[in-house]
């Protein structure tokens, strides 16, 4: 049984399929997991623990951090858990991490993964306040409230720069499907790819930003046959989907985002080949 505690955060009514089943991939493990918000989570999964977000940033900080003038919840919940750190012993997960295994590592000190060979990531995170250098990225990050930033300014750049990449475990512990290879767990043809790569690793990290631009709908799950249906499966998540991607429409979808077709083009496409749920869906968004 694991002694790891994990927490995360959420704003907004509800989780999507695919935040239950990542949060609930942790309770399935064995391990506590906390989901923070400023108010009610209708949909909390069985086992999640809901906790007051104030009682470590006021909601005032949500509209701090800004690009182009828009308040960024990334930014946000960036600070977020660098503020949890000093208040709390739980890691931070993303709400689009997947627990693979039990989670029988130490939980002492700092836990960083690398991402990639020049960058490590915050989606699963512990920072040992008594490391000095926790301070310090928190005097940066407090620096840039009110200031015009860019995506990542506070996320895997800053810590990289703080921390140093030689801080971070190798990819295959965390994040063994590179963000460049996101979509390959989607697809049933590199599941035996996706297989090996996972195979000792602790978490699998979905890349939630590039699947929303991906055009995914929440609603619906991966194809069968493919590595994450296999762990949805696997932790009891498939449950939760109205009903699944077929393959030929998921590759559509994924060439129409990796070839960076015309957003209505792409999905216009995609109404020839989609099973009636996803049609209706795209029809709705396209009004066509």
């Amino acid at each position: 049984m694991s002694n790891a505690s994990f927490a995360s955060f959420w704003h907004g009514p509800e989780l999507s399929a695919y935040e239950v089943a990542c949060l609930s991939s942790f309770t399935t493990y064995g391990s506590d997991v906390a989901l923070y918000c400023y108010s009610e989570v209708k949909n909390l999964p069985k086992g999640v623990i809901a906790k007051d977000a104030s009682a470590i940033v006021s909601p005032d900080a949500l509209t701090a951090f800004s690009i182009d003038g828009v308040p960024s919840m990334a930014h946000f919940t960036d600070y977020f858990r660098f503020v949890m750190f000093t208040k709390t012993e739980e890691i931070w997960v993303d709400t689009d991490m997947l627990l693979l295994r039990d989670f029988d590592r130490s939980v002492n000190g700092n836990i960083i993964g690398r991402e990639s060979a020049t960058s490590i990531c915050t989606a699963l995170l512990r920072l040992d306040p008594a490391d000095h250098r926790l301070l310090d990225l928190l005097l940066r990050i407090e620096a840039m409230k009110g200031t015009n930033i860019k995506w990542g300014d506070t996320g895997p750049r800053l810590l990289t720069a703080v921390y140093g990449v030689k801080a971070g475990m190798p990819e295959s512990e965390f994040y063994p499907i590179h963000f460049d290879d996101y979509y390959k767990v989607f697809l049933p043809q590199h599941f035996d790819e996706c297989a090996t790569r996972c195979a000792n690793s602790y978490a699998l990290h979905l890349w939630n930003n590039r699947v929303v631009k991906m055009g995914l709908f929440k609603r619906i799950g991966p194809p069968v046959g493919s590595f994450l249906h296999h762990v949805f499966e696997r932790i009891g998540a498939n449950s939760l989907f109205q009903d699944f991607y077929p393959a030929n429409v998921m590759q559509a979808m994924i060439d129409n985002a990796v070839q960076k077709v015309g957003r209505d083009e792409g999905f216009r496409k995609l109404l020839q080949i989609g099973v009636p749920v996803v049609k209706t869906a795209i029809v709705k968004r396209l009004g066509v």
